[in-house]
């Protein structure tokens, strides 16, 4: 079955898209950020990555955008919760998550979801990339 990345910074959504995953019977590995994934892809590798958009030290647009000019046929989900943001690592001011949605598109993302997203839409996007 196939090996699926998910690097993301809130433990509750690195388990709650592991659970998903492996009981449609994907090997999942999972990172707290990018720098982790990045490590955990070159160690282990995977056929799809789902990261996060927004997280401390190397954000989501940036791990994509390494992970294309190392394996640029690997497809990419990222994600990221709906509204506005403030992250501490970036300016100050309220940031539209969609923005950063449309950068990592932009930057080559097979795919991008909203969070909330529900368990359909996450199956059917892997689904359809492994395919693809």
């Amino acid at each position: 079955m196939a090996r699926i990345l998910v690097i993301d910074d809130e433990q509750y959504i690195r388990t709650a898209l592991r659970e998903v995953l492996e009981r449609e019977g994907f090997r999942v590995s999972t990172a707290r950020d990018g720098r982790k994934g990045l490590e955990l892809l070159e160690e282990e590798g995977a056929d799809l990555v789902i990261t996060d958009v927004i997280m401390p030290g190397i954000d989501g647009v940036a791990t994509l955008e390494r992970i294309k000019a190392e394996h640029p046929d690997l497809p990419v989900i990222v994600i990221s919760g709906g509204g506005t943001v403030s992250p501490v690592d970036y300016e100050p001011g309220a940031i539209s998550t969609s923005a950063y949605l449309a950068s990592a598109a932009k930057a080559g993302a097979a795919c991008t979801l909203t969070k909330p997203f529900n368990r359909k839409e996450l199956l059917n996007a892997v689904s359809n990339l492994l395919e693809a």
